[in-house]
């Protein structure tokens, strides 16, 4: 047995050469370069095509090349298996970014061309003297390659490939395994047998092919049929390209890419009927359906014989750090309502390979939108420490759980000594992984599947015919490899969940997935992150006060417009689109998208609150002040009052309510007791305007509640609570620093911010203003200007006569490469825990780093607001569009900025505008009323005046009154399919406290039901009635489904 290991391997790489004959070149090549895709190819004949000069430098200037040729079969062909194939990289090989191909064969799209997937099946049976006419397009975006076009026609020997195939993968097998392992020895001795038995001295020849049969038969019987067996562990295979929306390509570019991918999915189905496939994302089926509607209802059948699964929630693989929480219930409703209308399938997985990070609000929204099972690879990325479990129940905030399980795809370590915790979405379907899976699965007691998502991605491509060949092999049971199984994710989760219920020692992780690692993607791309915001809030106005007119008034819902618009922002919640790690013409497209989304919603949102003004009983000029948010609203509003003083009141009939007139002519006035979801109406009222406390200075301000002192540099001194009579900040240090760190990762550049970027800092301290800008009776304001190399930073810091909230709005003219720029607050509380909003709710994490675990959260996400507390005070630190953060020694930090270079090198260098707020407060977050303040920075209430005398309306309106101060009325609308008078509420609890909460409508209700986020009725829980009594758990999620009375 002296190098049987080595003398085999040759004998199948000699093999693998001999599966391809009789190639012959394809020359008379020609090309055209064009700016626009041609669907019809006869238009093609009317360019002018260039003779290819052998290789040619291409792309880069977003154009389209069109490669021709014509292949005519030799006699020598007849009957034969033939293939087309070409290698265009000269060998350089490429994955996500280079070009790919579509190939036209006779007119007719068959399937994407890449690196590894560089043949196709011209036919089954060749007829010599056939001519195939075959086109090769390629969209270069702005990717530059070198086109070598080497293309050939070719045999493809059956018998010998099969053979091949046969002999290689138990090769490999034995590959992985210990010298001395009775397994290792029976494969290489039975491929030794089989290999004798094949007479390789002449190639093709009648002998060759006897004794190729004879070898072919020794291999099945001594080897598939004896030492085969599938009782074993199973690796359960779904055939898969993860396929990214925009990254380092543009949305246009991707939904090619979907095309492409998926066509030649459904040639490889052709050739293997066990062929099994799973793809998620609407938003990739209808790009497909849009450019290439033969390629989709290919795809329906497919779906329809159960071979093709589409399955995975959400309408794109959202992020889910970010997006906002109502945004993630939209992504999964939209999501499955594709799926179930196009191809009548329920979808039950969530399928997130590749985001980073997975918000505790999920196992909640998974559980009441039908998804019952959650996978993802992405947190075997983590930086510090490895995830414990592969399989277990995730635990949501609320208690709500949900089985989940982690590919453990990964190469087999014959050391058992590798610590890379590293695991993939996408998997190789051949011994290597199928092995190491199984060998890198954490709960083996639990089960004996694992589930494996196989084939090329990121850029698309999928599995290829050397990854299916093997299957078949690995199918069998090849001794020292688990079997595989081609399989559906669904199929899988079913037969997981029949295992694992009931099982004592099935784990149970609560809370959040935390990924320890792409830090930074909380923070780059600023603008993205506020448009996303702004455009959320600004959709759920457009649903609360469309239904409140057409409610009120009999105005038309616009149904078909907010759709387009949600699309539109759902899109945009793309894993790599928000959270900043796209190229620089991805924003550009973004860009344009999130403000055409401002331009008609704001349209749509002014005709709704124009309506509601103008239909309300009271006199011409009144101002009317909507609430768009689920509490009774306080704050302060601006207004047009053409007849109003520089000082003076206002009344809302009950209540007289200072105002004080701007410079731009708007008046400033403090509403308050707005009702929830609804409007109140003011008027001009005589009186006295009463003095306040406010006052400012060159170098403080303050009211009767706190004092904010100055220094030069332009931040806070001090600040104190004169009300609780204590200094909030440490002794000895400033609040309101910001300050500048380098930002240069070692790997991941727009993507990552490392432990280490505090080894470098440098205080942005340079003023070249500061002065007092407003000093009203009402409002006060700072302005602080600071330089900062060619940068500049301005802000205007607001002190309100009747409030302890400090708001910063905080202008930048952003010139800087790799700068990480944060706001820090040393506050003196004492904690070692801190409170962060996420989704429907907040989570509460260390300020300390006593573990591994603790360390790794260096940097976090959250959302409107955090909070750092004592017992009986606290200080809470609110935004209006940022989501990096972090507390640790009693130091609050904001990320504002992190401006990359890689892969967007005008990452964040723009102006940007936003407004942080410093909040302190008796008491925690909960008694303190941080929540309803972030509410309020973020969606303020506003002010319309009335255009016309008439109007019949009430006064004051709301569309639902919750009167539990810890529950919060986050969306009223229309329901997804139109009903008419049929409104659909959805209401949280955010202080974890049980309660009995009473909601009190409009009017008399027929019925109240109880659904879910699908708005599928569960529970009739009132009728005829306007008050609402229910209970609420903890953090839950309620959606309700009002339908009232048909209006006369």
């Amino acid at each position: 047995m002296v190098m049987l290991k080595e003398r085999i391997g040759g004998l199948v790489r000699h093999l693998s050469g001999l599966s391809e004959r009789d190639a012959q070149k394809i020359s008379g090549i020609e090309y055209v370069i064009l700016k626009e895709q041609i669907q019809d190819l006869t238009l093609l004949e009317e360019k002018e095509w260039t003779e290819f000069p052998g290789s040619m430098d291409c792309g880069g200037e977003d154009a389209y090349y069109y490669f021709r040729m014509q292949a005519e079969l030799p006699e020598a062909y007849e009957g034969q298996k033939v293939i087309f194939a070409i290698n265009n990289y000269g060998g350089v090989r490429w994955d996500t970014v280079s070009p790919q191909f579509r190939i036209y064969v006779n007119g007719s799209l068959r399937q994407g061309m890449d690196e590894n997937h560089e043949t196709i099946t011209l036919t089954e049976l060749g007829k010599g003297g056939a001519v195939y006419n075959i086109i090769l397009c390629v969209y270069t975006g702005k990717m530059h390659f070198h086109s070598m076009m080497d293309a050939r026609i070719a045999v493809r020997d059956r018998e010998t490939e099969k053979y091949y195939y046969d002999v290689k993968i138990p090769y490999d097998v034995a590959g992985l395994m210990e010298g001395d392992e009775k397994e290792f020895h029976e494969i290489l001795l039975t491929l030794n047998e089989s290999l004798n038995r094949l007479d390789f001295r002449k190639a093709y020849s009648a002998e060759y092919y006897e004794s190729l049969a004879e070898a072919q038969d020794y291999l099945d019987k001594e080897f598939y049929e004896k030492r085969c067996s599938r009782k074993k562990e199973e690796v359960w295979c779904v055939g898969h390209t993860h396929i990214d929306i925009a990254w380092l390509w543009t949305l246009e570019t991707a939904k090619d890419k979907a095309v492409r991918s998926f066509a030649t999915v459904l040639r490889l189905m052709e050739e293997y009927p066990e062929y099994r496939f799973m793809s998620s994302q609407p938003h990739l089926y209808k790009a497909v359906k849009e450019r290439e509607p033969a390629v989709y209802e290919e795809i329906k059948k497919r779906i329809e014989e159960g071979r093709w699964e589409a399955e995975g929630g959400m309408f794109v693989e959202a992020d889910c750090n970010l997006t906002g929480g109502e945004s993630l219930v939209r992504q999964i409703v939209k999501g499955k309502a594709f799926f179930k209308k196009e191809f009548g399938k329920e979808n039950e997985v969530l399928w997130l390979p590749d985001v980073f990070g997975y918000s505790a609000a999920l196992p909640q929204i998974m559980q009441k939108s039908g998804i019952r099972y959650f996978m993802t690879t992405k947190i075997s990325w983590n930086e510090f420490n490895k995830m414990p479990y592969d399989t277990f129940n995730w635990i949501g905030i609320d208690g709500s759980k949900v089985l989940t399980h982690f590919i453990p795809a990964s190469d087999y370590d014959k050391s058992l000594v590798s610590k890379n915790f590293f695991t993939t979405y996408n998997g190789m379907l051949e011994p290597a992984q199928v092995k190491g899976s199984w060998q890198r699965y954490q709960q083996k007691y639990l089960n004996s599947e694992v589930l494996m998502a196989y084939g090329y991605g990121d850029g698309g491509g999928g599995p290829t015919r050397e990854m299916l060949e093997a299957g078949r092999r690995m199918e069998r049971g090849i001794p020292g490899c688990p079997v595989t199984k081609q399989s559906s994710s669904n199929e899988f989760f079913h037969k997981l969940e029949g295992e694992v219920k009931g099982k004592q020692y099935l784990p149970e992780w609560n809370g959040e997935l935390y990924l320890e690692y792409h830090r930074g993607t909380y923070t780059s791309m600023a603008r993205n992150k506020k448009y996303n915001r702004k455009a959320e809030f600004l959709l759920h106005n457009i649903e609360l006060f469309g239904a409140m007119d057409s409610r009120l008034n009999g105005a038309a819902y616009p149904r078909e417009q907010l759709d387009d618009l949600w699309e539109l922002l759902l899109r945009n919640q793309f894993h790599d689109i928000l959270p900043g790690s796209s190229i620089e013409e991805v924003y550009e497209v973004s860009k344009k998208e999130y403000e055409d989304l401002f331009l008609r919603g704001n349209r749509l949102l002014e005709r709704a609150v124009n309506s509601l003004t103008d239909s309300i009983g009271a006199d011409k000029g009144a101002i009317v002040v909507f609430n768009p948010n689920g509490f009774h609203g306080t704050g302060y509003v601006l207004a047009e009052a053409e007849n109003a003083a520089a000082k003076g009141q206002l009344t809302d009939g009950e209540n007289l309510y200072p105002y004080e007139k701007l410079a731009d002519g708007r008046i400033l006035f403090r509403a308050s007791a707005v009702p929830a979801a609804g409007y109140k109406v003011y008027t001009l009222a005589d009186g006295s305007v009463p003095e306040t406390h406010l006052r400012i200075s060159k170098d403080s301000m303050e009211n009767s509640r706190i004092r904010v002192t100055f220094n030069e540099k332009g931040q806070f001194l001090s600040i104190y609570d004169k009300v609780n009579e204590r200094e909030i900040l440490k002794p000895g240090e400033c609040g309101n620093v910001i300050m500048s760190y380098e930002d240069r990762p070692h790997n991941w550049d727009a993507w990552d911010v490392n432990n280490y970027y505090t080894e470098k800092s440098w205080e942005i301290d340079n003023v070249t203003e500061m002065k007092v800008v407003e000093s009203g009776n009402l409002r006060v304001c700072m302005k602080v200007e600071r330089k900062y190399l060619d940068s500049s930073i301005t802000q205007y810091i607001f002190l309100y006569h009747d409030s302890e909230r400090i708001d910063i709005k905080t202008e930048i003219d952003w010139k800087q490469d790799h700068i990480f720029l944060k706001a820090l607050f040393p506050v003196d509380i004492h904690s070692n825990e801190a409170d962060y909003e996420i989704q429907y709710g907040n989570v509460t994490r260390p300020t300390h780093y006593n573990t591994s675990w603790d360390s790794a959260r260096f940097e976090v996400c959250h959302h409107k607001w955090l909070d750092i507390h004592e017992n009986n005070y606290g200080v809470s630190l609110l935004n209006d569009c940022k989501y990096g953060c972090h507390v640790h020694d009693g130091v609050i930090g904001l990320s504002l900025l992190k401006s990359a270079t890689s892969p967007n090198p005008s990452a964040d260098k723009e102006k940007h505008e936003f407004i942080y707020s410093f909040y302190p407060h008796k008491g925690d977050f909960r008694t303190g009323g941080t929540v309803k303040e972030a509410y309020e920075l973020n969606n303020p209430l506003f002010a319309g005046v009335k255009t016309k005398q008439e109007g019949n309306k009430p006064v004051v309106y709301s569309m639902a009154v919750p009167d539990c101060e810890n529950v919060i009325l986050e969306v009223v609308k229309a329901p997804e399919e139109m009903e008419e008078n049929v409104q659909i509420l959805r209401l949280y609890e955010y202080y974890n406290q049980r309660s009995e909460l009473k909601l009190t409508l409009p009017e008399a209700a027929e019925r109240v039901a109880v659904c879910s986020m699908l708005e599928e009725e569960e529970q009739i829980i009132a009728q005829n009635t306007k008050q609402v009594t229910l209970p609420v758990k903890p953090y839950e999620i309620i959606t309700l489904k009002v339908v009232y009375k048909t209006q006369s």
